[in-house]
């Protein structure tokens, strides 16, 4: 491993088919292990009546966890596991009517009852809801979903895209709408999934969301700086301005998942905006070769912040590193390996950590993909 390798020749296309151009015998094995994995989530995070359970955060269930099992199972080619998921969020999530987007939070309440307990609706998996749906209508020839799909974009555009200072943006979530400064997530754009609306979905500007988005993250410093867990813009101008909190300056928990988003802009699209915005997370690799681990969480230049690690960070960066820094990509995969420990990776009831380590390693071994790569 190498440091001082210069980060050009990590982000040519001779770099980007660097895992691709892999033995078969290396594809199959990590085709055996999500496989595996996935059986093992479904039997300890999944109820049979397809709630996602997140035992690590008190038993509650996501609109988020919800739509990483749908995604998850799509790709896993379970689709007994997706109708029962998709089932248990419409009735639970979507009030009974499968166009809504989906209350972010479900549990048990203060009085003993289990149900919503947060009824806003959050962007990431409004997204990730009928991006799941498209990948499944492609998978199983099933156009119904295609439908469902498109009656979930309609509310979406209406309550999570507004144009601001001239400019097309994702709010987080509707509570978000009016905000100053304005609040967005990083990890909540999802640029290649907005390239599959704009197929089904034509009456609305997807492709001036995608270009408007990439603007704004480049203008905000992210070609040079590590993307923060939330960036604050000025309405007016959309100017970054400082965060009210500066633990939100961060590249944790929430910021990690962009590096596997970029990582999918460039595997299925070779997006060279998306390449440019992945040269700080190469940049991880200083880190990861002094310390012989990734933190869990960054500053904006790339030092880490905390002692610890995380597998949510290591399977996104996972996912980068294996088109942005390949000379370490395969030192961390030996980690991610080495984590293993029964039906999945880690702590057993970190739903998050599992999720986002079974995608990393998807998206670097091929088998997760757009609709329209879907066999």
């Amino acid at each position: 491993m190498s440091a001082a390798r210069p980060l050009r020749a990590a982000l040519t296309a001779g770099a980007l088919g660097l895992w691709a151009s892999a033995s078969g015998e290396a594809h199959a094995s990590c085709a055996g292990t999500l496989r595996r994995t996935w059986r093992g989530y479904v039997r300890h995070f999944i109820q049979d009546d397809g709630r996602v359970i997140d035992h690590k955060g008190g038993g509650i269930s996501t609109s988020e966890g919800q739509t990483y099992a749908l995604m998850r199972a799509v790709w896993a080619d379970d689709r007994q596991t997706f109708d029962k998921a998709l089932r248990w969020t419409r009735d639970n999530l979507q009030g009974g009517d499968p166009g809504a987007l989906p209350a972010w939070r479900w549990g048990q309440r203060p009085d003993g009852g289990w149900g919503v307990l947060d009824a806003q609706p959050a962007a990431d998996a409004d997204q990730l809801l009928a991006w799941s749906l498209l990948l499944a209508a492609r998978r199983w020839d099933a156009p119904a979903y295609t439908q469902q799909a498109k009656a979930v974009l309609d509310q979406l555009w209406a309550r999570e895209v507004r144009e601001v200072a001239g400019r097309l943006v994702l709010l987080p979530g509707p509570w978000a709408e009016g905000g100053d400064p304005l609040r967005l997530n990083p990890s909540y754009l999802l640029p290649f999934a907005w390239r599959s609306f704009a197929e089904v979905d034509p009456a609305h500007p997807w492709v001036r969301l995608i270009d408007d988005s990439y603007a704004i993250l480049a203008d905000a410093g992210l070609e040079k700086s590590l993307a923060p867990d939330w960036l604050y813009l000025d309405p007016r101008t959309l100017a970054r301005v400082p965060a009210p909190d500066p633990a939100h300056e961060l590249f944790g928990f929430e910021a990690s998942r962009f590096a596997w988003t970029l990582a999918a802009e460039v595997a299925w699209s070779d997006e060279v905006r998306a390449r440019r915005l992945l040269v700080p997370i190469a940049m991880l690799g200083r880190a990861f070769d002094a310390r012989g681990a990734l933190p869990a969480v960054f500053d904006a230049a790339g030092k880490g912040t905390v002692p610890y690690s995380h597998l949510s960070m290591s399977g996104s960066v996972l996912a980068a590193w294996t088109y942005a820094r390949p000379e370490d990509a395969d030192a961390l995969a030996d980690q991610i390996d080495d984590a293993r420990q029964g039906p999945g990776w880690g702590e057993r009831d970190d739903y998050y950590a599992q999720n986002w380590t079974w995608l990393g390693l998807a998206l670097r071994c091929g088998q997760a993909a757009p609709p329209e790569r879907l066999r």
